[in-house]
């Protein structure tokens, strides 16, 4: 037997061979084809689902602006490949949702007056605002051609980068007949992933308010104005505006369409403001119209840019005939005044009464309503008004000695005529301050014990009469200080063992008079508290400190007051204070160690800290060191004798010159 030309095993190792390799092939014709076009048509299909929820999307924008409430909808950003078995996916693709800026984002309307005369002295002329659009970007790994999908100028359309052109998913509501809708985008959205993303556009300043306008100059056409990624070639062949009689659409520069309307007018403008993710803060108002002129009253309403009803405004009538000055709108954001017969005929045509918005910072920002009444429109009777607190509280430091240890508050005459401040009584809630004094050697603003300014710049002040060791005693029941009058009042002067009464006495600076609807300061300070030894008394930082305040005042023949409850809540804008804390105090032989943190608040800018003994005797031992940055922590070595020394201080100084103070006492 020759087993040397047997080859009978060959066939059957080769054609496992050729039947593995066939396999792989398979397999890897299957990745590199099937599996990409299987993914193509999931993601082409995902385009086409995400054009509807983006498409819901923009109707949800508009439809906030319409009605008001927010209107949620989902938009599926990615998607997800189908599980395979023997073939590998690439990552799931993820979409891009967000809002972008145009170099140039503001929306105009030009040529345009309301035909409400008192309307018109905020609408007269040219409309602005700024607006963002919605950019959606695919991150398919497939379907390469899919568009970047942008909401812009009240529409939805694709848009190539390739070919540089866009195809419209919706129509535009910019115009339609006699109708300007204009819808500010605001907010900030950014977000990317595979699944869905809930969106839920807020009315920032909606539901749009319907505004009927004119052109100013009937000459020349109205111009409408608005920054979009779609050319007016675009709106023109694919947008109810083409073909349309009077109404020409132009590319203005880049990203920018003007639609110019000839017909004349009237037009209803509508316009509103609604936010995308991180919304912003609704505008304030920014002018009134009036509502209404009935009988015996009349009825303003405060609006926003975007002409809608503003609540929480406040409205001030300087006039006479109100029966109360300062009004408050409501949710509607109309405020209703009643009229009043002041004893003064009306004459001719009628009295003119205006009535004006306050902005938030209590400043008069516009005059604008002005109404006529006659002696039928008017009732008689004194009617309503009051003399109330406004804003928060400042703390200062009066006399430079690193303590916060007076305070302001400010009130508003929201009567129908002026009034007069007469007193001004305090007491602090915390029975331990009692004492009261400037410290200072002049008079007027931060240098009396009290000052009031009215809002037109009338002024006085009440001065204690102190030789700078004495003090105002506030007693249990408080101190009134009198603008009118100059009197005797009770006081304490240090003296080596302790403050003995004397009598101190006060010089005025004369009444001041508070308008109806203007506002008046009223400032207080330096509040200290009795201590022992040679530092008879301490000075207090009034920050937190609850004081109650009674303001008197007159009013033509009757005389009235009202009380607050005033706490010290901030530092004056634009200063911040340093702070120092001793924290820790020890004797050695022949000396006193003093540790002690400060910080500058913010500002890094602590300029200097020192460290002092105070004797007996009153004389002060001490050292300074710089101090650089926001904080510090230091100590000092001071020589003194133990027994002797009564006090222990630290104080830290910045670089605006503000100091703080900490005392410690053995």
């Amino acid at each position: 037997m020759r087993f040397r030309d047997d080859t009978r095993g060959v066939t059957v190792q080769v054609g496992a061979v050729l039947l593995f390799a066939t396999i792989i092939i398979a397999l890897a014709v299957y990745q590199a084809t099937v599996v990409p076009a299987q993914n193509a048509d999931v993601e082409y299909k995902h385009s086409q689902q995400v054009q509807d929820d983006l498409v819901q999307l923009r109707n949800s924008v508009l439809g906030t602006a319409s009605a008001g409430d927010a209107r949620p909808v989902s938009v599926t950003l990615g998607t997800t490949y189908p599980s395979r078995v023997f073939s590998i996916n690439p990552p799931s693709p993820a979409g891009r949702l967000a809002t972008e800026t145009y170099a140039d984002g503001t929306i105009r309307v030009s040529n345009v007056a309301a035909t409400n005369a008192e309307t018109r002295d905020y609408l007269n002329g040219t409309w602005t605002a700024t607006t963002k659009y919605i950019s959606y970007t695919p991150g398919y790994n497939e379907f390469q051609t899919a568009p970047t999908t942008r909401y812009t100028a009240t529409l939805l359309a694709d848009y190539y980068a390739d070919e540089g052109s866009s195809v419209l998913q919706t129509d535009q509501v910019l115009v339609r007949g006699d109708t300007i809708t204009l819808v500010s985008v605001a907010g900030s959205l950014d977000t990317a992933q595979a699944g869905a993303v809930a969106v839920s556009p807020a009315a920032v300043s909606a539901p749009h308010k319907r505004v009927q306008v004119e052109p100013k100059d009937a000459a020349q056409p109205v111009t409408v104005s608005v920054p979009t990624t779609v050319s007016a070639a675009t709106l023109r062949s694919q947008t109810g505006l083409g073909g349309r009689s009077g109404v020409s659409v132009v590319d203005a520069g880049p990203n920018r369409v003007n639609i110019t309307l000839e017909t004349g007018g009237p037009y209803t403008l509508q316009t509103a403001r609604v936010g995308v993710g991180e919304t912003p803060p609704s505008p304030g108002p920014r002018y009134l119209t009036l509502v209404g002129n009935d009988s015996d009253q009349v009825t303003v309403a405060a609006r926003d840019a975007f002409n809608n009803p503003v609540a929480g405004a406040s409205v001030v009538s300087r006039s006479g005939r109100v029966t109360k000055a300062v009004q408050t709108t409501g949710e509607d954001g109309r405020a209703t005044f009643a009229l009043r017969d002041d004893g003064r005929p009306v004459t001719g045509g009628g009295e003119r009464v205006s009535f004006e918005l306050v902005n938030a910072s209590g400043t008069t920002a516009e005059r604008f309503v002005n109404v006529t009444v006659d002696q039928e429109t008017i009732v008689s009777g004194d009617g309503g008004g009051d003399l109330v607190r406004v804003g928060g509280s400042t703390v200062f430091d009066m006399n430079d000695d690193g303590v916060t240890g007076g305070f302001n508050f400010t009130v508003r005459n929201e009567f129908s005529d002026a009034v007069t401040i007469t007193d001004v009584s305090v007491l602090p809630e915390d029975g331990s301050i009692d004492l009261l004094s400037d410290d200072v050697g002049s008079e007027g603003r931060r240098a009396s014990e009290l000052y009031v300014e009215a809002e037109d710049g009338n002024q006085t002040f009440v001065d204690v009469q102190t030789t700078g060791s004495e003090y105002a005693y506030l007693g249990p029941r408080g101190m009134t200080l009198s603008t009118e009058r100059s009197r005797e009042e009770q006081g304490r002067e240090e003296s080596g063992v302790g403050l003995d009464p004397v009598p101190l006495t006060t010089a005025v600076g004369g009444s001041v008079d508070v308008s109806p609807g203007e506002e008046a300061t009223v400032e207080i300070g330096e509040f200290y508290r009795p201590v022992s030894g040679p530092i008879i008394s301490d000075p207090v930082d009034i920050t937190d400190e609850d004081v109650r305040v009674l303001v008197s005042y007159r009013r033509g023949s009757t005389s009235g007051s009202r009380e607050f409850a005033v706490t010290g809540d901030y530092k004056p804008s634009g200063e911040n204070f340093p702070e120092v804390t001793i924290t820790d105090v020890s004797r050695g032989f022949g000396q006193v160690n003093v540790e002690g943190t400060a910080n500058a608040n913010g500002d890094s800018d602590l300029s200097t800290i020192s460290g002092e003994i105070v004797y007996a005797s009153g004389l002060v031992r001490g050292e300074t060191k710089s101090a650089a940055g926001e904080s510090v922590a230091e100590q000092f070595t001071i020589p003194g004798f133990g027994p002797r020394v009564v006090a222990v201080r630290m104080t830290v100084t910045d670089a605006d010159g503000n100091t703080a103070r900490d005392v410690y006492f053995p």
